[in-house]
């Protein structure tokens, strides 16, 4: 497996479970000889980029903001692996999602900056500057049960999410972009799974189980590049 290419990333729309589910595989790397090594979402390590955005300028901004975020989260990774060379390496979401919202801007009428946001990526990992996942868990569910998350989530407190990734037509344009992705990713590094009314126990382990039938010594690693052209060719 190359070296900036290593692990996996659970992606998904918001409240379809990823961060219960992350919480239940910590749990469970308690108790496993290689322990787990999770690697933070992107709005943990830091401020995300403002939205929307209006000039080019601000477009160039928020993506050198998104590569930073990266970078650091790949100094992260790399601190954790001094202390634990064999862990099992799982981000929370990865360079997927971020060109899935892209995408999803530019589909609904604002700026976007799919293919720029791709190129950066691209010549940050050519250049070695970052880890990325090799393999994608694309966690889906149903819109009822995905409202009652977000519905329990506000009643304990947390903030709603911004209006952005609420809109129906954006909702969708994510989990085309994921689903579209999953189409050209090689079988044993892309999983779809439902967590419909599972616990995020059962979901933990389907993700561990999968993780745990990869081939090492298979290269397949992703071609953002490849993954973004088809997005903007499917909606020429």
């Amino acid at each position: 497996m190359s070296e900036i290419f290593q692990g996996n990333a659970v992606e998904g729309e918001s409240y379809v479970g990823k961060s219960t589910s992350l919480e239940a595989i910590r749990e469970i790397g308690e108790l496993r000889e290689r322990g787990i090594i999770i690697v933070p979402e992107y709005s943990v390590v830091g401020p995300l980029p403002t939205f929307p955005r209006e000039s080019i300028g601000d477009l160039k901004s928020a993506i050198q903001q998104i590569i930073d975020l990266e970078k650091m989260r790949t100094d992260h990774l790399l601190n954790e692996l001094e202390h634990n060379k064999d862990g099992t390496i799982i981000f929370d979401r990865g360079p997927v999602s971020c060109i899935a919202f892209e995408y999803a801007a530019e589909r609904s009428g604002y700026a976007g900056a799919t293919l720029w946001m791709v190129e950066a990526f691209q010549n940050e990992i050519e250049n070695k500057n970052i880890i990325v996942p090799e393999g994608v868990i694309y966690l889906t569910a149903s819109k009822d049960i995905i409202e009652k998350r977000e519905r329990k989530s506000i009643e304990s407190g947390k903030g709603r999410i911004i209006d952005f990734l609420r809109d129906p037509g954006v909702i969708s344009s994510l989990n085309e972009a994921f689903a579209v992705f999953g189409k050209s990713a090689s079988e044993q590094f892309f999983l779809t799974l439902d967590t419909g009314n599972k616990s995020p126990d059962k979901v933990a382990l389907e993700i561990l189980q999968f993780i745990s039938n990869q081939q090492e010594n298979i290269e397949s690693q992703p071609d953002f590049l490849s993954y973004a052209q088809s997005l903007i060719k499917k909606n020429d």
